[in-house]
Order: C-alpha cells, then structure tokens, then sequence
C-alpha cells in the first residue's frame, strides 16, 4: 500500500454516500470479540451482497484480539472502538482503534520464518493484510487499525 493512500475514519466519510455505518465501543474482555464480531459481521452482511465476508470476519476477529490483548493488555478500564463504513461505489473500511501506546509493525516477527512456523501466536497482522486490500496503521491516542477491502457492495 501506498503510503501516501489514507482514507478518513468512517465517522469522516460523507454520511450521504454510505449504505452502512457502524460506531461501537467494545469492552476490553477477550470473552466478548465473538459476539461483536458476530453482531457487526451481521449487520455487514445485511447490508447488501458482499464477496470475501469471511476474510473480512477473520481480519475484524484478528484485529479486535490484537487490540483488545496487545494493545489494551486486556484491561476492564480501556475499551476498543470499531467502526465500520461501507460506500456502494468503493467497499469497506474497518477501523478498529485501542488505547495502546503502540508499536513498529516492520519490528514484527514473519511467520512464515521456519523458528516461527509451529508458534501459538505472532500471525494476526500478517493474517490481515493476506485478507484485506490495503492495511495501515496510525499511533495518535492509541493505535488505529485501517482495514480496506474494496470492491463493490
């Protein structure tokens, strides 16, 4: 991905333009990502015919557990905001934004490296950038996690 391709955070996006709009805030408990992922995978789906729901479905679970472990280190105190925008004319864009301080995503281990291979963890970024079309991160206030997958809705 481009480095100079940014989109807005769906609370952003013209609000005229989009079939769907979801803003949630979800608790810091690892029990509650398969219910809201869950909940929002099925107001996607609602939406409107969509290819690739469950790459999508897997990129959200991915990034929520990231967020809500590694980012929040699973604390009662901190919550994760995940927003959703999906325009008829350009896909999706799932952003899912934890209170993190952060971290370097190229300082990430690859798992496809053979000490890595059988490992219990370590395969969620790679994971959503197979997924999804363009990948992205921003470290103001938290780490943003920006998911694309384009395409028609």
């Amino acid at each position: 991905m481009s480095e100079s391709h940014r989109v807005p955070p769906p609370c952003e996006f013209e609000a005229d333009k989009l079939t769907l709009k979801i803003d949630e805030v979800v608790p810091s408990d690892v029990e509650m990502i398969a219910g809201e992922v869950g909940k929002i995978m099925a107001l996607i789906e609602q939406s409107g015919p969509r290819d690739d729901l469950d790459g999508i479905h897997l990129a959200l679970q991915e990034a929520l557990a990231n967020a809500i472990i590694h980012g929040n280190s699973c604390s009662s105190a901190k919550a994760v905001r995940v927003c959703v925008a999906i325009r008829e004319d350009s896909g999706i864009l799932v952003v899912v934004k934890d209170s993190g301080s952060g971290f370097d995503p190229s300082a990430l281990a690859d798992p496809l490296a053979a000490q890595n291979l059988v490992a219990c963890h370590g395969r969620g970024v790679f994971l959503i950038k197979q997924l999804m079309d363009d990948v992205w991160f921003e470290f103001e206030g938290g780490t943003a996690l920006y998911m694309l997958k384009r395409g028609r809705v």
